[in-house]
């Protein structure tokens, strides 16, 4: 049975680079969704982790240290993370038959393939956020959570996810398998951390705090992105 997850259009338009009010576009996007909905079949793996963040100094960047050992190397995460001493680590996919279905729009319409592509990273951001209202009712309700945060963002090393896969298993819990070139497959798929502050309002400015912003684009330093996105 296939997994209904809530389609954002207007997500999907920003991610196609449509225009506001392209109503070609919307047509497009919306045949795409219809093609996709019922290949969706998604899996998450969720763990929860005691970490400890030391900031950068000079030319050292900052690290996530979490209890076993395991290092994150960014800057940008360890300010992210700034005041938590847990963290949520995740992965998540849409599934294979998603990847056959894009493939089999894009051989038959280059435009309907791009739409596609769009519609599916819409869904799997909608598909985290269902996820997270789940993993967070599970959680104690005073605790405090940062936006998702994941490899690629910033000045974290996309290489660093080979860490995350390790830790999580994810070939063998979800069949999200990562390349030797670092691409995931399924393609559709992604991996983050989630901050949790146990201790109530933390010590610091966050960028988010600072704008009234909350959004993942809030945690990432590449203000060029053409997917950048700005919320009041």
């Amino acid at each position: 049975m296939a997994v209904r997850i809530p389609f954002d259009e207007k997500e999907a338009l920003r991610y196609f680079g449509a225009r506001p009010g392209d109503e070609r576009a919307m047509v497009t996007v919306d045949r795409a969704f219809l093609q996709l909905r019922n290949e969706v079949q998604p899996r998450s793996i969720l763990q929860q982790w005691s970490c400890t963040v030391v900031q950068g100094a000079g030319p050292e960047k900052g690290r996530v240290i979490l209890e076993n050992g395991t290092e994150f190397v960014s800057s940008g995460l360890a300010r992210h993370l700034m005041g938590c001493d847990r963290l949520l680590l995740f992965g998540a996919t849409l599934g294979t038959r998603v990847d056959i279905a894009l493939r089999r729009i894009s051989v038959r319409s280059i435009a309907e393939g791009a739409a596609a592509q769009a519609v599916a990273a819409s869904l799997i951001e909608s598909y985290l956020d269902q996820q997270e209202i789940v993993w967070k009712k599970d959680l104690p309700a005073a605790w405090q959570y940062r936006t998702r945060f994941s490899p690629g963002y910033g000045d974290w090393d996309l290489a660093e996810q080979q860490k995350i896969f390790r830790l999580l298993d994810c070939a063998k819990t979800i069949g999200l398998t990562l390349t030797a070139g670092g691409i995931m497959a399924p393609t559709k798929s992604v991996t983050a951390v989630i901050g949790i502050d146990r201790f109530g309002k933390p010590p610091f400015e966050t960028e988010e705090s600072r704008c009234g912003k909350k959004t993942k684009c809030a945690a990432c330093g590449n203000i060029t992105c053409p997917f950048r996105q700005e919320e009041p």
